[in-house]
């Protein structure tokens, strides 16, 4: 009777995958009810498997009484299944009119709900007949893993579907503990143990399975299960189910495994993959171990062991196909070790110390056959024994590892653990070898000898990082592969081969010859090209605005569509900032797709937009909640929305319902590589399908970038003409990236390099990919290290300019020994890469600066595989299966763009790493899992960004990485910051992001042992009032934050001495205060002892406070919100002497009246005024002289809901410096307005540009 239920709905589930096959282009919703069957199907079938044992002959006896409800029972689901069976064929006619489906559905759901208890009855009663057999019953082996597999197969499916995230760990362990039963099983069945020596393990996994069975069940359809406490006992009880205590099931596992070393047969291709998915359930089990071991002793075999089966999958993952009985026979022996191993430890079985000592030799005896494996495949295949090490920016990491050895050997900490080694020694000789590898740098790319010196120096360098970082965390698991000694004996056979080739006489000539062609160098200082050269996508640009402006009064979209690098997102950012278009739309916003994205995040960009100060509640929402948000805030509002980057339709329908269509004439431009992916019943016109440049277009593209203004290009740019124009084959970035190339290269050398490339035959995306590469290779090695580090995050990441300069610092890419602050340094590499058209300004800074940058998708991709390739970082995104990934022990940097259950279950084991980041999807995904266990394992870590995973509480396992330098946390519910923190002396980046649970954050007295801190910052999105508490008390004897270049955000209150606090930070350049004093008390806070302060952000509490600030002659750019000062106040602030940047943002200042006197703000160019109640706004021509107006210098002026505001300065149309007046949500100031532009029109300045919106 179970059999032929069995067979019914196997033969149902088979239709409806391949009527889900067959039908690709139905809309989702079908889609949705095929899978929802299929789902409750797969559970019915795993429970008549279950059954199948019990409708035997003995069904009488183990049913009891229960043998006609049984009947019954089996008899409702036989119906069940043969009712689907007959709607299955006029369902998939009728799929697309009838309502079948749901219909089809809402019975299944209904029949499932009628039986659902009795289900959930028969487990328990199945568990307990099978608890109750003996060791000795017979369980049909193929039987018992048809129903694991069955049972994995509904585990596999449910996770995705899991709306309980907290409970994601406990779900994962149903599938984990049972798969390891079932390939433990199958391993021992490959390896000729018979079925008769397997009774006692088959029954006890037996009952494990019907167990968790019934768990997932219940979890499954959450009827009658009680609360999420009782949930989550029941699955935490599991794992101890599984754990083979009974003396004679234990018997058996031994003798197995005994029995299974005696196997020599030969494999096939099945037999491969049992061994691997026995050996993936082994790695499983030893991760578990290593989470919730506690005995250090045994954490560090597990450690050892644990390192040497993943440097195994490593090396066996792409294995040759000549893999020979030769790895065959230890590899094998590898994972009958590992059993033996992972039972004892399983069983809680070691006691005393001499058990552990055995379990030591097995360690041991294990890392040898490895090290037999890996000297193997070594033999038969070389390349896979390659250098492990980064192959970029050798020279500057050699660079860095000298300071750090420096530093290192000066410490207390570092002397004490290095004490027994000749670390001066070692020292000296990376000198000698470094003054190596600064004679031959400009050839390691050109020669293979050099290069093959310059990969063992930089190896060898690699290596000693390594050894003396392990040795001051005690962090050495396989000590005897490395030693100081072997290092120094490495560098001198080194050393005497470096010396052969400097003494020859051919390095000369070619280094002559090669560095001829390029400049290497930085240029210092450069400032961004922010607006963009756009050529030749007039008619496009003019057809589109006209398409935007008029036409239809219906939402309609314009689409913009065309290959890779062609310019679709250049020209969409052209029509979007046109000025027409800004002020014909009340509401704009910018939104990039991408390839992977997420929705929740899609309508956050779009709210962010539209208004930039978000409510609080607004960052909890979940996708439903945020996409009625947008829709309100777009309602009745006549909005233009950029989706940008968009590569199939399901964008579009996702969003869809979020834009309102009241019939003003609303517009969506959309772009895409594709042309189906926006609907044809939107579309107010066909695609804008991008040409490709003409050869006219591209020289003049070409010309702009490299000598912008200017019409006349010199000779031996006009002599490659011909060749340029034919090589970039009409496509725009190919002609951008070839600029940059020839704008970093001496001119003598740009028809070598054209020719090279021009000689290829191939299409345009290749020849874009050919200059991207050649540019690539023209860049010197710090800036190489730099570009790569876009491909570590995911695609059309925007990064914060700030946070990056942070992070280049803490990998050492930017060196200590230079004049200028290491942020400056890195500044001026950013700019050079925008300079060389590799990434682009998204968001500038008010002026000469940027505060957010991003790369085109294909230099993207470029970074990506580059990274790759050269071992410089890896990237694990959101859509890899986690059986793809694979992470070597020996990487340094790898980015997680994923949820935090792939990170969990990704098993990071990577003792070397240098960096880890973790990107959550959206910014409503923060989940809650026990991490610290790894900090266990990364012990050498410099660069760690978590802060979009809960660690609740702070883990005090953080200070075990006493190697740190940049540390971003999430400070969900934590609000003291504890004393451990001074542990990490290398801190130099804190970052701390409330989530959810705001508020400041109180800092221990240990603070000030900090010495290195560069850069502190709590990020909140909601409120920028929480800040920092630093301690107060004996501020006279503690230290200095002399390093302290950034804090963000100090507070400033009574309880501390706010002038003895400041003079804490004697070098800081950026600083945030949020001030919150005692009402009714006159403050005056000296900020002049602040030499070196340049941005100064003020923002006070929402009270009304008497205070002064005397601000230092230093500062260029200033912020103050919510003071409510009056305007006389403004007098200290007028004449600073290099003020460039002035906000006055919400309720900095009140009062109808600014009457500017003596305040001329001399140098400031920048100028914004949001949020005031002012009426008038006007200049005293009593302190006004013929030769200094106010505001001499001023480029730009923003104003911005000032509601009330109606007069504006007419002087301002004196001025010959003044670019642009943008204007948002002042609707009163027209016609002050237009009397400033007749006044600069009669002037003599016509460029001034006024935007209102």
């Amino acid at each position: 009777m179970a059999s032929t239920s069995i067979t019914c709905i196997t033969s149902i589930l088979d239709d409806l995958q391949a009527l889900e096959n067959d039908y690709p282009e139905f809309p989702n919703w079908p889609q949705k009810y095929l899978r929802r069957m299929r789902h409750m199907l797969r559970y019915l079938r795993t429970f008549l498997l279950c059954a199948r044992k019990y409708s035997n002959g003995d069904v009488q006896l183990l049913f009891d009484n229960k043998k006609n409800q049984a009947n019954n029972h089996h008899a409702s689901l036989e119906a069940l299944a043969v009712r689907i069976g007959e709607a299955i064929p006029k369902w998939a006619k009728e799929i697309q009119s009838s309502d079948q489906p749901w219909k089809v559905v809402h019975d299944l759901e209904k029949d499932m709900e009628s039986f659902e208890q009795e289900i959930c009855e028969w487990y328990v009663f199945f568990l307990g007949s099978s608890s109750r057999q003996s060791s000795n019953s017979v369980v049909r082996k193929d039987d018992l893993m048809e129903f694991m597999d069955s049972l994995l197969e509904n585990l596999v499916n449910y996770l995705p579907r899991s709306r309980l995230a907290h409970q994601v760990g406990l779900i994962k362990a149903l599938e984990e503990k049972p798969a390891f039963m079932k390939n433990f099983i199958r391993f021992l069945t490959l390896h000729g143990v018979e079925n008769t020596e397997l009774g006692p393990l088959l029954v006890h996994t037996e009952a494990v399975a019907i167990n968790a069975a019934g768990i997932s069940y219940k979890f499954q359809f959450k009827k009658g299960f009680g609360s999420p406490k009782d949930i989550k006992e029941s699955i935490s009880e599991l794992p101890q189910k599984i754990i083979p205590v009974e003396p004679q099931v234990l018997e058996t596992c031994i003798q197995a495994l005994i029995a299974s070393k005696l196997s020599r047969q030969s494999y096939g291709d099945t037999d491969e993959r049992i061994l691997r998915d026995f050996y993936h359930s082994l790695l499983c089990n030893l991760w578990e171990k290593l989470k919730h071991g506690t005995c250090p002793v045994i954490l560090r075999q597990l450690q050892m062991f644990y390192e040497g089966l993943n440097s195994l999958r490593t090396i066996l993952k792409e294995k040759p196909k000549e893999f020979d009985e030769k790895v065959r026979d230890p590899t094998r022996v590898v994972k009958c070790y590992g059993g033996d191993f992972i039972s004892p430890l399983s069983l809680n079985a070691i006691k005393d110390a001499i058990q552990a000592k055995d379990m030591d030799i097995v360690c041991s005896e294990l890392l040898e056959i490895i090290k037999l494996i890996d000297a193997v495949i070594t033999e038969k295949c070389p390349e896979s024994s390659s250098f492990n090490f980064p192959k970029t920016n050798g020279l500057g990491f050699v660079d860095s590892l000298l300071e750090k050895m420096m530093d290192v050997t000066s410490s207390e900490a570092g002397s004490i653990a290095l004490i027994d080694h000749p670390i001066q020694k070692v020292q000296e000789e990376l000198v000698c070898l470094r003054s190596v590898l600064r004679e031959i740098v400009e050839l390691h790319n050109e020669d293979e000898e050099v290069q093959a010196i310059w990969d063992r120096i930089v190896g060898v360098a690699y290596g000693t990082e390594f050894l003396i970082d392990s040795l001051i965390t005690g962090n050495i698991l396989d000590s005897s592969s490395m030693s100081i000694h072997s290092i120094l004996e490495e560098m001198n056979i080194i050393k005497a081969a470096a010396l052969k080739i400097c003494d020859s006489e051919r390095l000369g000539g070619k280094v002559k010859e090669v560095t001829k062609r390029f400049n290497h160098m930085p240029q210092e200082g450069s400032k961004p090209i922010v607006n963009d050269v756009v050529v030749g996508f007039g008619d496009e640009t003019a057809s589109i605005i006209n398409g935007l402006r008029n036409g239809s009064s219906q939402v309609k979209i314009v689409s913009i569509v065309g290959m890779p690098g062609c310019g679709k997102t250049t020209l969409a950012r052209k029509v979007y900032n046109d000025s027409s278009v800004k002020s014909h739309f009340y509401e704009r916003a910018w939104c990039t797709v991408s390839q992977i994205y997420d929705k929740r995040n899609l309508l956050l960009q779009i709210l962010t937009c539209i208004e930039s100060k978000l409510p609080e509640d607004v960052f909890k929402m979940g996708e439903e909640d945020l996409a009625l948000q947008v829709k309100r805030r777009l309602l009745k509002n006549r909005y233009l929305i950029v989706l940008d980057d968009v590569w199939d339709i399901d964008a579009w329908n996702g969003l869809e319902a979020s834009f309102p269509d009241d019939g003003n004439g609303s517009r969506v431009i959309l772009t895409s590589r594709h042309r189906g992916v926006a609907p044809q019943d939107k579309l107010d016109q066909e695609p804008h399908s991008l040409r490709q440049l003409t050869p006219n277009e591209s020289w003049d593209l070409l010309k702009g970038k490299l000598y912008p203004g200017q019409d006349l290009a010199p000779p031996e740019l006009c002599e490659i003409r011909q060749q340029v124009v034919e090589m970039c084959q009409g496509l725009p970035l190919t002609v951008v990236i070839l600029a940059g190339i020839l704008s970093s290269m001496d001119r003598y050398g740009w028809k070598e390099a054209v020719e090279g490339l021009s000689s290829r035959n191939v299409s345009s995306s290749d020849q874009c990919t050919a200059t991207l590469e050649l540019s690539y290779n023209h860049l010197p090695d710090t800036l190489k290290a730099c570009f790569l580090y876009f491909g570590a995050f995911p695609e059309d990441h925007e990064h914060n300019t700030k946070r990056l300069i942070s992070l280049w610092v803490a990998e050492g890419f930017v060196q200590k020994n230079q004049p200028k602050r290491l942020e400056d340094v890195a500044n001026d590499y950013l700019m050079e890469l925008i300079g060389r058209s590799l990434v682009t300004v998204s968001k500038p800074r008010s002026i000469d600066g940027v505060k957010a940058c991003r790369i085109h998708d294909l230099l993207y991709e470029f970074c990506v595989t580059k990274a790759k390739e050269e071992n410089f970082s890896r990237l694990v995104r959101r859509d890899d299966k986690l059986s793809d990934i694979n992470v070597p022990c020996y990487l340094r940097r790898l980015c997680i763009d994923s949820n935090p259950e792939h990170f969990d279950k990704l098993r990071l084991f990577a003792p070397a790493i240098r960096r880890l980041l973790f990107l959550s999807s959206g910014m409503g995904n923060v989940v809650y899992f026990d991490f610290r266990f790894i900090f266990h394992i990364i012990k050498l870590v410099t660069v760690l960004d978590l802060s979009q995973i809960g660690l609740d509480p702070f883990p005090r396992e953080l200070e075990l990485l006493v190697h740190l330098r940049y540390l971003a946390i999430l400070g969900q519910g934590i609000f003291d910051l504890p004393p451990s923190i001074c542990n990490l002396p290398n801190l130099e980046t804190l970052i701390w992001r409330n989530y959810f649970i705001h508020g400041s954050v109180s800092l221990p007295d240990t603070i000030w042992n900090l010495k290195k801190l560069r850069h502190l910052e709590l990020i909140d999105e909601v409120d920028k009032h929480y800040c920092f508490f630093f301690p107060s008390d004996n501020l006279d004897n503690s230290s200095l934050l002399r390093d302290l270049d950034f804090l963000s955000c100090l507070c400033l209150n009574p309880r501390e001495s706010i002038n003895k606090l400041l003079r804490k930070f004697p070098n800081i350049r950026k600083l945030r205060c949020t001030v919150n004093l005692e009402p009714d008390v006159e403050y005056h806070v000296a900020m002049d002892c602040l030499s070196h302060l340049e941005s100064l952000s003020l923002i006070c509490d929402y009270e009304k406070y008497h205070i002064d600030f005397q601000y230092p002659s230093t500062i260029k750019k200033l912020t103050l919100s919510y003071f409510r000062w009056p305007w006389s106040k403004m007098a200290a602030i007028g004449n600073l002497p290099n003020l460039e940047v002035l906000k006055l943002l919400r309720r900095s200042f009140e009062g109808e009246i600014w009457e500017m006197e003596v305040e001329k703000f001399p140098k400031v160019r920048f100028l914004k005024l949001a949020s005031l109640d002012i009426v008038k706004w006007t200049a005293s021509s009593e302190y006004e002289y013929e030769d200094q107006y106010y505001f001499p210098r001023l480029q730009k002026l923003v104003l911005e809901s000032c509601d009330a505001l109606q007069e504006i300065p007419s002087c301002l149309g004196n001025s010959s410096t003044l670019e642009i007046i943008e204007v948002s949500k002042c609707p009163n100031c027209t016609s002050s307005l237009e009397e400033i532009r007749e006044e600069q029109i009669s002037n003599g300045y016509t460029d001034l540009k006024i935007l209102v919106s």
